[in-house]
């Protein structure tokens, strides 16, 4: 405990003005390798979201990413997308608030979060919608309820992939004079005298090595340049979930033999870099455990995506007794904590609970990704209840005897246990009485951080003495306040694409206000 403390404190007692000495620059000191309007630090949801905005304001525009390919978590994600009043809702019935959405954001949250950037996402979140919308993205006709959501109101691309939201707006960048670039690491900011971000030391060529128990700061590959900037940068660095060093450092009990849903570029490299800088941080300690990974692939995989009607149409049991233990759709915190209580026997050995859901539940994701499930032996498909729980070795009439109960609540509209929502899909109840069953086993996995550097609602980045660093916008998993203590299922992709805009959008104006002076 005491060298955690220790380590947090030598990075929070960086003060900006310690700092601003120190990185402070003329420009008679050394010559700027190229010169942007706005650099962009990161490829995914925020990161495009910015850059694209940035070029819609007619700012020169860079964006770079450490790694050899583009996109970060966002490009593995499901693409899940929570979107309040949006054209799904509104032609199935569907009456939802603003006020509705940051309630169930707030609850996830346990009351932790920063109510304004909250309020920020849930009104600008349909037209974030919008305008991937006029950038190419394509979304299938579908919606879906996910866990702590009081209505349905997540949609998502053609296929439940984010990558089919970030690769258009890659495309949209390139064929509108914005550049970018990959294997380009920020290792640090030039800063004038007034303490303004003027410009960023990188070093290109960056070879990224994984090795989650490695320090990224040891990594010394590349070359270095120095990029003058007129306007801003937007760190859309994501998070830190894949650094288990750091990590345990403010949760040590989220241990290296946990799996881990991110890419592996996600680490505190930057964040470090923004700290170092004076930039204040918020929730760090919060780290959240994705309930819907499976112990039979490794990473994210394919158990989310199906997890989605898995969840709302059916049940999670205790193998050991088959009965239920939690809400199926409750936040994900209450969901993980949940799992993490009961799995563990004894002796020390680990049953994970079972998931099921009918043949009609299966419907609510595609044929695709349940045949890719089974494929990968992640999805089981059974005739009967009793070849479920014979493969399993779940007690049959424990079993059936939740499974009957399940259908007498859908059936009644109340779940007598844990009030779990029940709604239509296509026109009926999902009641686990038509077979095939589906199931497969559930373990929490590290997914997101919750915590992050501090900014207000115009992305501005905030240092420990309340004041904002001129030139400095964030927006994203690098940032924390917007979930509080736990991130409500598909929120992310509002937060980073709203929340990205308006960094894009200021760091741009910026940039026009320097070369009218």
């Amino acid at each position: 405990m005491n060298s955690r403390r220790k380590f947090l404190g030598s990075l929070c007692a960086l003060t900006s003005a310690a700092m601003l000495k120190a990185n402070s620059f003329s420009d008679e000191q050394f010559k700027w390798d190229e010169e942007w309007d706005v650099l962009v630090v990161g490829s995914g949801f925020a990161g495009t979201a910015a850059a694209c905005q940035a070029i819609d304001e007619g700012a020169k525009t860079l964006l770079i990413d450490k790694m050899p390919v583009l996109g970060g978590n966002s490009a593995i994600n499901g693409g899940a997308f929570a979107v309040v009043n949006s054209s799904f809702q509104k032609v199935r019935g569907i009456e939802d608030s603003y006020e509705l959405y940051v309630k169930d954001i707030l609850k996830a949250g346990l009351g932790l979060n920063r109510m304004d950037l909250v309020e920020v996402i849930a009104k600008n979140g349909n037209d974030a919608y919008e305008y991937t919308l006029k950038k190419g993205v394509y979304y299938r006709d579908a919606l879906g309820q996910f866990g702590g959501h009081s209505v349905p109101r997540t949609i998502w691309p053609e296929i439940n992939l984010g990558g089919k939201i970030t690769i258009p707006l890659q495309e949209y960048i390139m064929k509108s004079g914005g550049t970018i670039r990959t294997r380009v690491v920020l290792d640090d900011f030039v800063r004038d005298d007034n303490g303004k971000i003027i410009g960023a030391k990188v070093r290109e060529n960056y070879d990224f090595i994984f090795d989650p128990l490695k320090n990224e700061d040891d990594n010394k590959s590349g070359i270095v340049k120095f990029y003058k900037i007129n306007g801003g940068v937007v760190m859309a660095t994501g998070g830190f979930a894949y650094d288990v060093n750091f990590r345990q450092t403010v949760d040590p009990k989220l241990t290296a033999d946990l799996d881990c849903t991110n890419h592996y570029g996600a680490t505190a490299y930057a964040l470090k870099t923004m700290m170092r800088n004076g930039a204040d941080t918020v929730d760090l300690k919060w780290i959240q455990l994705g309930p819907w990974g499976s112990p039979d692939e490794k990473g994210f995989g394919i158990a989310p995506v199906f997890a989605i009607p898995a969840f709302s149409y059916g049940v999670m049991v205790d193998a050991r007794t088959g009965k239920r233990f939690v809400n199926e759709l409750a936040d994900r915190k209450i969901r993980s904590d949940a799992i993490l209580k009961m799995h563990k026997n004894p002796d020390g050995s680990i049953t994970h609970p079972v998931v099921i859901c009918d043949s009609i539940g299966a419907q609510g994701t595609t044929k695709a990704n349940v045949q890719r499930g089974i494929d990968k032996k992640v999805i089981r498909v059974f005739d009967t209840l009793k070849e479920l729980a014979d493969f399993y070795k779940i007690p049959y009439e424990g079993l059936k005897k939740t499974v009957d109960d399940y259908t007498r609540y859908s059936k009644n509209g109340k779940d007598e246990e844990f009030d779990k929502p029940f709604f239509k899909f296509n026109d009926m109840i999902p009641d686990l009485t038509k077979p095939p069953f589906y199931a497969w086993q559930a373990l929490p996995k590290v997914h997101h951080t919750m915590g992050g550097v501090k900014i207000d609602t115009e992305a501005r980045v905030i240092d420990k003495n309340g004041n904002i660093i001129e030139g400095l916008f964030s927006a994203g998993e690098a940032v924390g306040g917007p979930h509080g203590a736990s991130r409500l299922g598909s929120c992310a992709i509002p937060d980073c694409l709203v929340f990205g805009r308006i960094a894009g959008k200021n760091a741009a104006n910026l940039a026009k206000k320097e070369k009218k002076c």
